[in-house]
């Protein structure tokens, strides 16, 4: 993909480049966080809530720590998750701003974290096999392979009290290990399994395991693999696969795609992509650009410490972050993440020995 040049645009390519290809939809009908939590005290005490390592959480003692009451440890991981949810919930009561969310000198208000809670709740009902049980609530089970102290797990906790599932956090070591990460995939019985791209690229080195209750794939991050695709579906036969780009000053994803290697995707709803040159114009379709993420579930500014922040310059107002991904238009509206195949002789992360596609190679691609 070549890059920017000052280049005279349309009205027509205006319109599409600052508005109706880099907006999602608006957000409707978007639960409130207070919402989310209602519906979990629906579900049967006794299930299980969230899970990492031996330790859990059942609905019952969650939502006891909620309603303040003290049921003892349940292991600092769960205890610091089920303090963070309590924050949340207290700061959607009184209009707060969570500082302990955002990235350094950042905060994200409680409806960004219901938004990108909504998001996660869609991703997970798609490719249900399975009816919403009777007692109310989602026998699902959904893995999450990312660090328990981000936005990540927050609202992973959140979409899952919602629908009634059960969420399992991996542990460091079995992030880090990809046997022990398919190990917990099979004994967990994961429904859903949600981790970044290196991660999931890493069960490519086994010898074939059999992962047949996972339904669906979470894939997220700024990477892309080709052939990730086809090791996810080897793995769990009938599941499908999304790909997910995501930035830390956003929170949950900020825009979704296939996971076929091209790195196209698009904003979901609420959410804001813009391709800017160095002087924040916008770049022509077939060009490569600076990735402008802003929305609904942007993280907010707090002390002036936060870098990258940005005016949106076609938005009054409006504010952008500028992130570390390069990408570029095509000529039907898709925004596609530059993803060059790796020449290094000696790859960094386990993705980069699954190819990727050039850009050049993607259909519907239009090069300047």
């Amino acid at each position: 993909m070549e890059h920017a040049v000052p280049e005279t645009l349309s009205a027509v390519e205006r319109h599409r480049l600052m508005d109706e290809w880099a907006n999602g939809v608006e957000l409707y009908d978007v639960p409130s966080v207070s919402m989310l939590i209602d519906r979990g005290r629906r579900v049967p005490a006794l299930r299980t809530a969230v899970r990492c390592g031996d330790h859990i959480l059942t609905y019952a003692e969650l939502y006891e720590r909620l309603d303040g009451g003290v049921t003892g440890t349940a292991g600092p991981t769960l205890d610091d998750l089920a303090r963070v949810v309590c924050d949340i919930a207290e700061a959607a009561e009184f209009g707060a701003v969570l500082a302990e969310l955002g990235p350094h000198g950042t905060g994200l208000k409680p409806v960004a974290v219901a938004a990108a809670a909504d998001d996660r709740r869609a991703v997970a009902a798609d490719q249900r096999s399975c009816p919403i049980d009777r007692a109310y609530g989602s026998p699902d089970v959904r893995l999450l392979a990312t660090r328990w102290d981000t936005t990540d797990a927050a609202v992973e906790l959140l979409a899952v009290l919602a629908d009634g599932a059960t969420l399992v956090l991996a542990t460091t070591a079995q992030r880090a290990h990809a046997t022990a990460l398919a190990e917990l995939i099979a004994t967990s019985a994961a429904t859903h399994v949600v981790a970044d791209t290196d991660t999931l690229a890493a069960l490519a080195f086994l010898p074939s395991p059999a992962l047949p209750t996972v339904r669906r794939w979470d894939v997220f991050g700024n990477d892309c693999p080709a052939a990730l695709s086809d090791l996810l579906r080897e793995l769990a036969p009938g599941s499908c696969a999304g790909f997910a780009y995501t930035t830390p000053e956003y929170a949950g994803a900020a825009a979704r795609g296939p996971l076929d290697g091209s790195g196209r995707v698009r904003p979901i709803p609420g959410a804001r992509l813009l391709v800017l040159d160095e002087a924040l114009r916008l770049v022509p379709p077939g060009r490569s650009g600076r990735v402008y993420v802003g929305g609904a579930a942007l993280a907010l500014e707090l002390d002036g410490a936060a870098d990258g922040f940005v005016d949106d310059p076609f938005a009054p107002g409006g504010r952008l972050v500028r992130t570390d991904a390069h990408g570029g238009w095509t000529a039907d509206g898709w925004l596609l993440l530059d993803m060059v195949e790796s020449v290094s002789p000696a790859p960094s992360s386990a993705a980069e020995l699954i190819p990727a596609r050039s850009l050049d190679d993607t259909p519907g691609y239009a090069a300047a």
